[in-house]
């Protein structure tokens, strides 16, 4: 029998070392997935900790233009996580890329961000042994110069991922070390290439998705890029055109950037692409970074680019190549 939500949280939280001496701080949206906050705070009562729920009207991106942030909730927000020992995201968009989430992160406190149905957040539950595999992915990112990415439709992509000061984001799934942050449930390495330097085509194919307008590409889409900039999109379908319309309606040449690259880690036979959910009050995004390339457009502060514009496209039946050798061949991973 399934396990009920709140028993899930009881097991992550436990995978998080949540303590009795600590408390536990929830980030929600007010009269927005109130079931999560529930759960989180039964759970956290089992275990014993204190927990306090911190409600914004608020603060999740929309996901078409224009947007105009509003950072007036922002303060407050702040200084109650920071007398929090873990944090819990559960607003319907996440803190991932807000300046929220690095600045309680930068203080030392875990930060967990939740999102996903309940059957998700259980089948795909992190583990030792996907940390592992993630940390091994990242090993070979780390030792790496050059990453090329193909596909039979004609795709081919390179960037320079040289130097140790690479930026490399490894999630797995849970958060037990102070200032870190991850999201449940999740498994993959990240890397962020050197700025401007991704060369060649991108070429999506039916059956790739769009995250997060929750729907598959239907037609061929081919996306020229330059200096790591998408220099242009075509398309015989509605599905080009769309594109198009959404970079333009921003009126701002940095979405245009890509930002970083993932894929390489989840192992597991559970994760399964099979059907997008309606995107009501969770996003099953996650279920995408599943030994595929994922190619994402928004802000990358590595490079001193903000942007509110986030584009996600996890394509499936790629070749991953550092250096020559393959790490992903045909959209799936290859072991040693």
């Amino acid at each position: 029998m399934p396990n009920t939500l709140t028993e899930n949280f009881v097991e992550q939280f436990t995978l998080c070392k949540v303590t009795a001496d600590e408390t536990i701080g929830i980030i929600a949206e007010l009269g927005q997935k109130d079931e999560y906050v529930a759960a989180a705070v039964a759970a956290a009562r089992q275990l014993g900790a204190g927990v306090l729920v911190l409600h914004a009207s608020s603060l999740s991106n929309p996901n078409l233009p224009p947007y105009v942030a509003d950072g007036r909730e922002v303060a407050p927000l702040l200084a109650a996580a920071g007398e929090c020992d873990f944090v819990v995201d559960v607003t319907v968009g996440g803190l991932i890329h807000s300046d929220v989430r690095t600045r309680i992160t930068g203080n030392g406190k875990r930060m967990l961000f939740v999102a996903e149905p309940n059957d998700v957040l259980e089948r795909l539950s992190g583990n030792i042994d996907l940390r592992s595999a993630v940390e091994s992915g990242g090993n070979r990112l780390r030792s790496g110069s050059t990453l090329r990415v193909t596909n039979d439709a004609g795709m081919d992509l390179t960037a320079d991922i040289s130097g140790e000061d690479l930026p490399i984001t490894h999630q797995w799934g849970y958060v037990d070390e102070p200032g870190r942050w991850d999201h449940w449930p999740s498994g993959f390495v990240a890397c962020f290439p050197q700025d401007r330097t991704a060369e060649g085509r991108i070429v999506l194919q039916p059956g790739d998705a769009l995250i997060p307008w929750q729907r598959y590409v239907r037609d061929t889409v081919t996306l020229e890029v330059e200096k790591g900039f998408i220099k242009s999109i075509s398309g015989e379908g509605a599905d080009a055109h769309l594109l198009n319309d959404y970079f333009e309606a921003w009126n701002d040449s940095e979405v245009w950037a890509l930002s970083h690259m993932l894929g390489l880690a989840r192992t597991r036979p559970m994760v399964r692409v099979r059907c997008l959910r309606p995107p009501h009050s969770v996003r099953a995004g996650t279920a995408f970074h599943c030994r595929q390339l994922h190619v994402v457009h928004r802000s990358n502060r590595f490079a001193d680019r903000e942007t509110p514009a986030h584009l996600d496209i996890p394509m499936r039946g790629c070749t991953v190549e550092i250096d020559g050798v393959a790490v992903v061949r045909d959209g799936k991973l290859v072991t040693d």
